[in-house]
């Protein structure tokens, strides 16, 4: 094998993954690849083979996003980001209230909460 071969192939197996997001996720044409990516089509055809053949979970995932991402979902899951942020924050002020409580409570009755009902 050349040092050439080797770094031909390491550049597309690199390239792989992008060129089937391109295709999958992004629904670019294969002359639009070619353009973005400069391979051949038979490059193209070659790596989105390979790379179902090699991961065939993730390219599952990849088709269904593909298909499914739609600009009304993208708003529901900023909303849905937004609403555990915000249930996030929440938890965070009753986590620290407890942590405050229970040094109150060990400062002035001079019991330890964290250790009572355990044995």
């Amino acid at each position: 094998m050349k040092p050439n071969d080797y770094l031909q192939d390491q550049v597309f197996a690199s390239k792989v993954p992008e060129i089937y997001r391109l295709r999958i996720v992004e629904s670019l044409t294969i002359s639009e690849i070619m353009k973005k990516i400069g391979c051949s089509r038979s490059t193209i055809y070659r790596a989105l083979s390979i790379f179902e053949a090699v991961n065939p979970k993730l390219s599952e995932t990849m088709k269904k996003q593909g298909q499914n991402v739609k600009p009304d979902d993208y708003k529901k899951l900023l909303e849905e980001i937004a609403k555990l942020k915000k249930d996030l924050a929440h938890e965070r002020l009753r986590a620290d209230f407890y942590e405050e409580m229970v040094t109150f409570g060990k400062e002035v009755y001079g019991i330890d909460l964290k250790k009572v009902g355990t044995k």
